[in-house]
């Protein structure tokens, strides 16, 4: 006969696990599809570059930080959980970044944009997402 104490231990464990992971699901916050266009100064795209999207007035290591990787005609989507997902509605300041290696092999990538464009307190761009399908303006980097 199996000890109760024992099935108390397996059966708090299967609680715990179904738990975790409903609280998980719930704690998602909508997204909405999110579209957009990067160019560089000279009115290329800036392919391959990575943006990001940092909610303006929130705070702490559990902020939801929607991103994308543009593509090579200048366009991306963004992406929060899952693939081309979208963004939460708000507020945002963007970053972006592009890491490219000189190819000769003797140095790692360095980010071929400016640099106020990697942090959000001076990349000057902000932007906001609406409770709908948005397609924000180009973004049309400067040197």
């Amino acid at each position: 006969m199996r000890s109760p104490r024992r099935f108390t231990w397996v059966a708090f464990a299967f609680g715990a696990i179904a738990i975790s992971s409903c609280s998980k699901t719930e704690t998602r916050k909508p997204t909405f599809p999110v579209t957009g266009k990067v160019l560089l100064s000279n009115g290329k795209p800036a392919e391959n570059a990575s943006i990001v999207f940092h909610p303006i007035g929130e705070s702490g290591p559990d902020i939801v930080r929607p991103r994308g990787k543009v593509g090579p005609d200048g366009s991306f989507k963004s992406t929060t959980y899952d693939t081309d997902d979208g963004a939460p509605a708000g507020e945002y300041q963007v970053t972006l970044e592009l890491w490219l290696s000189s190819g000769r092999g003797d140095e790692g990538p360095t980010n071929r944009l400016p640099q106020k464009y990697g942090k959000s307190d001076t990349s000057g761009i902000v932007v906001t997402v609406n409770p709908s399908p948005t397609e924000l303006m180009t973004i049309q980097l400067q040197k």
